[in-house]
């Protein structure tokens, strides 16, 4: 036979296929190209099957008939055995007792029709053991080939495994790198923020700083006279007394009070000091509200 017949383990792999099937539909989509093809396998495995299926249940009715014949044929060979030997039995009764020619001739010619009968009988009784046989090596056969696919869809299911551990391996990976990036694009942020209030300040102190051999008169309030001859603030002194820009935090998604103390303080113990300086907008370490600006004392 030109296709082979699969059953035995068939309903098994049958199965198997289905459990492919769902694990194929919960699986992350991180793998599209192994996936698909696994989920092509599979089809192509569970197709072939499902004709093994179909074509077993064809041979198996055929080997019905194939035994029921055998059967029938062995009870005509029996039943031509009997009238063979009681045709054997009456012949030298015929031949003993005087009896015409005609008689004679036709227990001959009963005689002969009954041993072609027989022999017909034989050669298809010969046919269906041969017949039984070949049904027989085909199933051996179809039982290999189970056993070789029920191994393939192994493969597949642990194929299927390894991608899902992958896949959730990169999705920890993931949820692990994700509150580093947003770290990240805090200090950023912050760094930005810093680098245009010392920009700012720089300003501010070149203002306010007197050139080389500068003369300007220190500014005295409306009203007063300036004082002729009294001495001018040295430009350092004037830095100083400059009050420094308050600092400030926007609120991202992620950020606790510890958190915050610790990027600006370097210590997580000092979220009790932003708490209380941000009094009238945060009631509490759990009241942070996304975009809102805190200040830093």
């Amino acid at each position: 036979m030109n296709r082979s017949l699969r059953f035995g383990l068939v309903p098994i792999a049958l199965a198997l296929v289905g459990g492919l099937r769902a694990d194929d539909q919960a699986a992350p989509a991180q793998h599209p190209d192994d996936v698909a093809t696994l989920r092509a396998d599979n089809k192509q495995l569970s197709d072939e099957l499902a004709a093994a299926w179909k074509e077993a249940d064809r041979l198996k009715a055929d080997l019905a008939a194939a035994q029921a014949a055998a059967a029938k044929s062995s009870d005509e060979a029996s039943d031509l055995r009997k009238q063979l030997d009681a045709s054997k039995a009456q012949a030298p009764k015929a031949e003993v007792a005087p009896a015409p020619a005609p008689a004679d001739s036709d227990a001959a010619r009963q005689l002969a029709d009954a041993q072609d009968k027989l022999a017909m009988s034989l050669r298809s009784f010969t046919v269906v053991q041969d017949e039984n046989t070949q049904l027989k090596a085909s199933l051996e056969k179809a039982n290999t080939d189970s056993a070789s696919v029920s191994q393939q869809l192994d493969a597949a299911r642990a194929s299927i495994a390894s991608l899902q551990a992958q896949a959730s391996a990169t999705a920890q990976v993931a949820a692990q790198v994700e509150p580093l990036r947003s770290e990240l694009r805090q200090s950023q942020d912050e760094a930005s923020r810093l680098a245009i209030e010392n920009a700012q300040f720089r300003t501010r102190l070149a203002l306010q700083s007197p050139g080389p051999g500068a003369t300007r008169p220190s500014p005295t309030r409306p009203g007063q006279a300036s004082a002729v001859g009294a001495p001018t603030a040295p430009s350092g002194a004037a830095a100083a007394t400059a009050a420094p820009a308050p600092r400030t935090h926007v609120v991202v998604e992620g950020d606790t009070l510890t958190r915050i103390a610790r990027k600006y303080y370097g210590s997580s113990s000092r979220w009790e000091d932003i708490l209380n300086a941000n009094r009238d907008t945060v009631k509490d370490e759990k009241s942070l509200v996304v975009g809102s600006t805190l200040k830093i004392p």
